[in-house]
This record gives structure tokens, sequence and C-alpha cells, in this order.
């Protein structure tokens, strides 16, 4: 994972015939298009350093894996509309899809309006960046239906401006994010494996758990070599035993479900197990697919098996 790579899995978009998946409208004569939205898990996750401005400078391996969210973008008369099948999230300029729609709207003077539905899969504030890959796809989506032509460069600037997150789930794949997540290197694939998701019904503020760190805590140099060093082989075991998290003693100090989850995973023949961000969700590397669909069914809460994602093009 060293190595730098062509990795970026910019939202796979699938042009005309589909129907909604909420619903089956008759699309106007402008087209739409369809769009996946997956989700990322941190394979490691540290802290270096508190910055000046109250923010701090991470080094991360971002991981997108199988389980997706789906938006349909349509043209419309006017104004930016969004539906979504998770009814408690909001549809107002608070969700991340109409910030990144108003984005391209003031962006490039779009004049007609759009209509976005979509579908959730993803847990929200389960640390696994659906909110985020929700605003990059629409970000590829929109500038694909209207043809917008704007360069990934451009792209990347703007879904900076919406979330820490956003860049990478617009470059997708297998990247190390640094900084405060603006500075994504995409590298060598990740090779395939079956990976659980488990989802523990608890609420993890983000704010209070950076605010918990402790400084002595910052900068494993050694968690991150050995990290790097089972990444450049390969070998899917030694990744798994390798995966790392600052946050995790942090959240399962208050949380014991995610230390609970990990345990379990590991009672259920896991070659290794971590929380994904600053929690709830906890992911778990196993060995044949045949284990992994029998933890899902072990798993006292909501979970999901994955893989990791690339671009079919990737090596």
């Amino acid at each position: 994972m060293r190595l730098s790579s062509r990795n970026a899995n910019p939202p796979r978009v699938q042009t005309r015939g589909h129907k909604s998946p909420l619903e089956n409208p008759r699309f106007p004569t402008g087209g739409f298009v369809k769009i996946r939205a997956y989700a990322k898990i941190n394979l490691f996750l540290d802290v270096l350093a508190k910055r000046s401005d109250g923010y701090h400078d991470i080094f991360s391996v971002m991981q997108s894996v199988s389980l997706h969210d789906e938006l349909v973008i349509s043209k419309t008369a006017r104004g930016v509309h969004l539906k979504c099948s998770d009814l408690t999230l909001p549809t107002d300029g608070r969700n991340l899809v109409v910030k990144a729609a108003d984005a391209l709207v003031r962006e490039c003077d779009i004049r007609e309006g759009i209509d976005i539905v979509l579908t959730k899969r993803i847990p929200a504030g389960a640390g696994l960046a659906g909110g985020s890959s929700n605003c990059a796809a629409a970000l590829a989506g929109i500038n694909e239906l209207f043809n917008l032509q704007i360069p990934h460069e451009r792209l990347l600037k703007i879904a900076k401006t919406l979330g820490a997150d956003v860049p990478f789930c617009l470059v997708g794949g297998t990247a190390t994010v640094e900084g405060i997540g603006e500075k994504i290197t995409p590298t060598e694939p990740h090779p395939p494996c079956y990976i659980v998701i488990a989802i523990p019904e608890i609420h993890v503020s983000t704010p209070e758990t950076f605010a918990r760190l402790n400084a002595k805590n910052f900068n494993n140099a050694q968690a991150r070599e050995k990290f790097l060093d089972a990444c450049d082989k390969k070998i899917v075991s030694q990744i798994a035993k390798s995966l790392y998290n600052v946050f995790t003693p942090i959240t399962a100090t208050h949380f014991p479900e995610i230390s609970d989850l990990i345990l379990r995973f590991q009672s259920l023949g896991a070659e290794g197990a971590e929380m994904s961000g600053t929690g709830s969700a906890v992911f778990a590397y196993f060995a044949d697919e045949t284990s992994a669909k029998a933890a899902v069914r072990s798993i006292n809460c909501r979970a999901f098996l994955c893989s990791p994602i690339q671009r079919k093009d990737s090596p």
C-alpha cells in the first residue's frame, strides 16, 4: 500500500434505464444517473498532533467496502429536492447531499432543478462515512448528469469544503489520508477478503471522543510500521492482525459494547477486528466466506458481509 498507484474509485455511475430505489417515476427527457455511494472503514487510524486551530492531524489508511447507498439523480424544473428512505434523516440544507448539489449549482450556475432519491443502507453515525459518501456521490452524479466536465482536482477542492471524509469518498478504493482528511494518496489495492461490519445500538460523539484524546497516545510509529509492512506483503491475515485505531480504547471505555463486539468476533474465528473511525462500527476479517456468513448470523446487532472495493481496471 505504500507505493502510489491508480486505485481511485470514484462513485460508480450507471446511466439511463434504471428504476428509482424508492418509486418508479417517469424521468424527464433530460435523463438521470444512478450512482452507488460506498461505505469506508479505517484500517489504520492514528492522530499525529493537535493543530493550533483546534483540529488534529491524522494518518489513516481508509478502504471502500461493498456496503453502499444508492442515489438516483434527475433533472427537474427548479430547486434542489431530496427524498430519502431513512425518514430520520433531514432532507433540507442540513443534509450533505443537498449541500453538494447547492455547491455545484453555485459553482456552475446550473439553471435547471435537481431531484435526488437516496436509498440508505449504510447506518448513520457509525464511523462508516455514509453521509460523506452520499455527498461525494452527489458531486460525481451531478457532474455526470449535467455534463459539467468539472476536472477531478476541482471536484476534490469542492469536496474539501463539505466534510473531512468527502474527498476520500470521492477518490475511494484504498488510500492513505493525512492532514485533517484533505491529503489523499491512492495506494496499492487491498487484496480480496471477507469483512464483516457490525453496528451496536449506541451513539458515539466524534467531538467528545477527540476531546478525550491524550497527547501521549499520539503518533504510534511502531503500530504504523507494522501495519504498512503487512500491507506491503499483501497477506490478508497479517493485515488483519495489524489493524489499529487510536480511538478504540477511548470509545470502549465509555461504551463497553465495542470491546464486547471485538471479543465476540475473535471468539467466532476472526483473524483481526477493529473499530472504524470514532465508532460505533466494528469490523472483522475472516479467512473464508462460510465463517464470515456464520459471524453475521451470530452477532446480536446489525451486521453486514462486505468486501474491499477498487476500480475494475486496478491490477
